[in-house]
């Protein structure tokens, strides 16, 4: 059986973190890469259309609806999500959509970096309602501590470990994927596939400077822009409120 090989955590220039590539020109690279399924993970913002699936569609890929849902102040993906997503709020809610939504897959993301966004004691406490658990990129050879405690965890859980690129550069797109052995390039035989563990993630390591640029780049071009103007509608909010008072 040939394997698929997937990226299951994407970001482009129309979430609000604004990466520089758009959805067209990260599914062109996709399929220079030689993808077959690929989800689109946006902030909190379910996004999916006709338009972007036939594009996919024209270059051999799979494109899976998804969204990076911030949960309790805590990031997980649900991949072959619907709009309902966007309204999940806490891991009650979770629950419920898991529910009404049985073939959705539910990842716990880069579960424990050291970031206040990561799931950390929100994985076990809620391990029963994921399906996967995500290896980031970010990481070299000597340090990667993170993602070996999100092995461990998997492990002991029985659930799968997903390799992905969390892309938001378009080069390093290919530095982490998985290979899913399913029966038929559809989702549910995809889904069946990473829930029975027929799956294979394909890590490449940063080396040291690659590991300090990218950190900066972090920081400098996604993760500051996005706190301001997340403080800026904040403060806009507040102004109108203000107003119509």
């Amino acid at each position: 059986m040939k394997p698929l090989k997937v990226q299951f955590h994407v970001h482009t220039a129309q979430d609000v973190d604004r990466p520089k590539h758009t959805a067209e020109e990260m599914l062109d690279f996709a399929a220079e890469k030689n993808y077959d399924v690929v989800s689109i993970t946006h902030h909190d913002t379910f996004f999916f259309n006709d338009d972007i699936k036939e594009y996919a569609e024209r270059r051999g890929i799979l494109l899976v609806p998804g969204i990076e849902k911030t949960i309790s102040r805590r990031h997980v993906l649900i991949i072959n999500a619907t709009k309902d997503a966007e309204k999940i709020n806490n891991f009650y809610d979770l629950s419920k959509y898991r529910k009404s939504h049985p073939d959705c897959l539910i990842i716990a993301a880069h579960p424990y970096y050291p970031r206040g966004f990561c799931l950390q004691e929100k994985l076990l406490e809620n391990i029963n309602l994921f399906d996967a658990i995500e290896y980031s990129w970010f990481f070299t050879e000597k340090m990667n501590m993170f993602n070996k405690k999100a092995e461990e965890v998997a492990k002991l859980h029985k659930k799968a470990i997903i390799g992905t690129s969390d892309n938001h550069i378009l080069p390093y797109f290919n530095q982490n994927f998985s290979l899913v052995y399913a029966a038929e390039k559809n989702w549910p035989a995809i889904r069946e596939a990473i829930i029975a563990n027929k799956c294979e993630m394909k890590p490449t390591p940063l080396t040291g400077s690659e590991f300090f640029k990218l950190t900066m780049q972090t920081i400098f071009e996604f993760d500051l822009p996005y706190q301001f103007r997340s403080l800026k509608r904040k403060i806009e909010t507040l102004t109108s409120e203000k107003k119509v008072v």
